[in-house]
């Protein structure tokens, strides 16, 4: 299922920086990812929301932040082809990145999310045994490093 939830909560975590957003009361990810991360689908942008019609897009200047949280995180991720192809090589490089990095770690959809942390300023998780990722401005690091 195409997880229209977490495109909100994260498009408003990312664009107010109010990471708290990104742990429900029960310590999940929100939306269908927290719930049902194997039949989740998840994705910043589509033909629809962002692209030419734009009728609800990713805030531009966190399209990186987002994707290193959808890239990190358990579902199934799609990165929108504007995205990948249209913005440049810097974002495209990144992206890549985020990429390799997810195959290397064998995230896969149903990876074991333990959040962290999750405040006003910064959101931290490790997802399954070998990789850890931090959106905000707060210092921190994963235990033993």
């Amino acid at each position: 299922a195409f997880d229209f939830t977490t495109k909100g909560i994260l498009q408003e975590a990312c664009g107010r920086s109010e990471f708290w957003r990104l742990v429900d009361k029960k310590g999940r990810a929100p939306g269908v990812i927290g719930l049902w991360p194997g039949r989740a689908v998840t994705f910043l942008d589509n033909h629809d929301t962002g692209s030419t019609q734009a009728h609800w897009p990713f805030p531009s200047n966190k399209v990186a932040m987002g994707y290193a949280y959808l890239l990190t995180h358990p579902g199934t991720p799609c990165v929108m082809w504007d995205h990948y192809f249209d913005w440049g090589d810097d974002l495209k490089k990144k992206l890549t990145a985020l990429l390799e990095a997810r195959e290397a770690a064998g995230v896969h959809s149903r990876s074991k999310l333990e959040i962290v942390a999750a405040t006003d300023k910064m959101y931290a998780a490790t997802v399954g045994t070998r990789l850890a990722v931090k959106l905000g401005g707060e210092s921190w690091h994963p235990a033993g490093e």
